[in-house]
């Protein structure tokens, strides 16, 4: 089996987030080694939730490690999978039952020597069953737009719950640039574009509502 060393992960398990998204309080882990692979079917991996299969699954047991405070510790099922051809790579953990439990992206200083490790390693075809994922509508959203998102979404909640007409015409004005009357339509309105059109204009409003007391 072939490791790679000292590399420094994070560890999610519903959404990845790329390095520069990584924050103080995430489940970061800095890691002693961890088995690699070079797969051919990579993009399966990457963007689904998988089962492996029993045989693979127990050749990882025990194998990565991980600093600790004072000594090492070790991650029952992990690996890296890594595609030399497409430049792509990312860890997952699995539970006993072979399903992908938490990934993490390849932070960025470390990508050159999974790259070069992955250019001296055999490719093969990883044998696993594709689980359905459920589709997130956040997909292509950045960390810091989804928070802003989620402020936003909370007080169009808290507006139409609360009755308060004045403030959700002011919101709807600041994103449809328009006059708004009827609560219920400016309220789904609102919620269909921060679902499906994040744009500048919510953003400029997350500014003005944070730093105003609206």
């Amino acid at each position: 089996m072939i490791y790679i060393y000292d590399l420094v992960l994070n560890w999610n398990d519903k959404r990845r987030y790329e390095f520069f998204e990584w924050e103080d309080q995430d489940e970061i882990e800095y890691v002693k080694k961890i088995p690699i692979f070079n797969i051919n079917n990579f993009d399966d991996v990457l963007e689904n939730n998988i089962i492996v299969e029993e045989e693979f699954l127990m050749s990882l047991y025990n194998k990565t490690e991980i600093y600790g405070n004072r000594k090492t510790t070790r991650v029952e099922y992990a690996c890296i999978f890594c595609n030399k051809n497409l430049n792509k790579a990312i860890a997952i953990e699995f539970n006993e039952r072979g399903e992908s439990t938490y990934k993490s992206n390849i932070y960025i200083l470390d990508l050159e020597d999974v790259f070069d490790l992955a250019s001296k390693i055999n490719t093969f075809t990883l044998k696993c069953t594709i689980l359905k994922n459920e589709f997130d509508v956040d997909h292509y959203l950045t960390r810091r737009e989804i928070t802003k998102k989620k402020f936003l979404i909370s007080e169009i909640n808290s507006s139409y719950k609360e009755k308060d007409i004045d403030k959700l015409r002011y919101i709807y004005y600041e994103i449809f640039a328009r006059e708004g009357s009827d609560s219920k339509i400016m309220y789904d309105e609102l919620i269909s574009s921060l679902n499906n059109n994040f744009n500048y204009k919510h953003d400029n409003l997350y500014q003005q509502m944070i730093s105003s007391s609206v």
